[in-house]
């Protein structure tokens, strides 16, 4: 039987911030320290979101705002809590559009295959592929 849990994104609090810190050591080599974590819930309220899962912090992410652009700071989610999956997005591209195999490889697609004979005249196609990340419904 599956359940669904409890799920929101809210904005952050400043008691939210020990399991944040928690939440970015564990993500990353050189995480930053709590005191700048405090420091930019303070100035980014509207823009520093917490995922809760049954009112546990298991992901977060925080845009601050810089004088000429909007700056993503940090972003992180447990992934073995099932928040977010990655997932293949593939395609085929005939072997002579030369264009469109340069355009999926400046948006992120690299080669991955060739399927002989794929199209009805007999033509090969490349096979390409991205990473994305999927948002998943969060089940037990």
């Amino acid at each position: 039987m599956q359940t669904v849990q409890e799920v929101s994104i809210r904005p952050v609090r400043q008691d939210d911030i020990d399991q944040i810190s928690l939440l970015e050591q564990a993500s990353f080599d050189d995480p930053y320290p709590s005191y700048f974590l405090s420091e930019l819930a303070r100035d980014n309220p509207d823009t520093f979101l917490v995922l809760t899962l049954n009112n546990e912090i298991v992901a977060y992410g925080v845009v601050d705002h810089w004088e000429d652009h909007d700056h993503l700071i940090s972003i992180a989610a447990e992934l073995e809590k099932g928040i977010s999956k990655e997932r293949p997005l593939k395609l085929e591209v005939r072997q002579s559009n030369l264009a469109a195999l340069q355009l999926y490889s400046k948006r992120g697609f690299t080669r991955t295959g060739v399927a002989e004979g794929y199209y009805g005249d007999g033509e090969d196609a490349i096979i390409m592929e991205k990473r994305l990340v999927k948002e998943a419904l969060i089940e037990s």
